[in-house]
This record gives C-alpha cells, structure tokens and sequence, in this order.
C-alpha cells in the first residue's frame, strides 16, 4: 500500500526494540537535513520499508560500501535485511539506496572510503558487464549537493 511518509518513519523506528536504532536513525535524519539533502521519503523494497539501521550496520561491518561493492557481498546483505534472494536487482538497489541515503553518513562518520574509491568500485564493477548496464550519470556523486540525481 502507499504509506503516508510519518507511517514510514513510524514502521522503520519500530522495526526492533534496538535502542541503538532511533539514536542512529535520529543522528542520520539530522545529518542530511544539515547538509541539505533531508531524506524525505523512505524508500521501499519488497513491499516493506528498507531497513536503513541494518542496512547501515551490514555494511560497515564488512568495511563499508566500497568493500562490499569490490567483494560482491550484496547477496549476504540481502540476507541479514531477510530480504527475499530472488530479488534479481536487490544488488543495484541496495547499492543505489545506501549511496543515496548512507554513504554520505558513512564517509563522515567512517571514512572507510572516498567519493573517488566509490566511483572507481562502480566502474569496474560496471565494466565487467554483467547483466544490465546502468548509465554514468546516476553515480554522479557529489558531497554537496545532487541528491535530486535517485528521486523517483
């Protein structure tokens, strides 16, 4: 169904009783509204919204965005969200979600990567050709500003 955006929010402070969650979530929805790219919607996958708290927490266990994009581990992440592995394009999403809505947080945060490492991961991830190609100009990754590039 289309949840209203306060429902979203709702469901993904709800998901588990983890303290650490609303601390983190909070933190997070402080930090892109400070640098200008407020994160107004929730994104959605499987029906169900996107477990940004786990996503994030997946991720920067196995070294961050970069690692699991250089070591293909989506399939592992896909699996710590209970996603459904039949996902055929749960990879691209999930990398296209965390870039939009963790990677900036993760750099501040972490540094466990530079935007350029990002971008040089996606490349040669790309230039292997498997399945679908995606055009360049959706990894247009700048730390100021084009969060207008995944609006959907």
């Amino acid at each position: 169904g289309d949840w209203t955006y306060e429902e979203q929010f709702k469901q993904l402070y709800e998901l588990d009783g983890d303290p650490k969650r609303k601390e983190f979530l909070d933190d997070l929805f402080s930090f892109m509204q400070k640098r200008g790219t407020p994160v107004n919607r929730i994104p959605i996958m499987a029906k169900q919204v996107l477990d940004l708290f786990m996503l994030y927490v997946l991720v920067t266990e196995k070294g961050g965005l970069v690692e699991v994009i250089n070591k293909k581990l989506w399939r592992e992440i896909t699996k710590g969200l209970n996603l459904p592995t039949s996902i055929t394009s749960a990879a691209f999403t999930l990398r296209t979600q965390y870039m939009k809505y963790l990677y900036p947080y993760e750099c501040e945060k972490r540094g466990l990567s530079s935007p350029n490492e990002l971008q040089a991961a996606i490349d040669s991830n790309r230039r292997e050709g498997r399945r679908q190609s995606f055009g360049g100009s959706l990894f247009a990754y700048s730390p100021g500003g084009a969060h207008g590039m995944l609006s959907s």
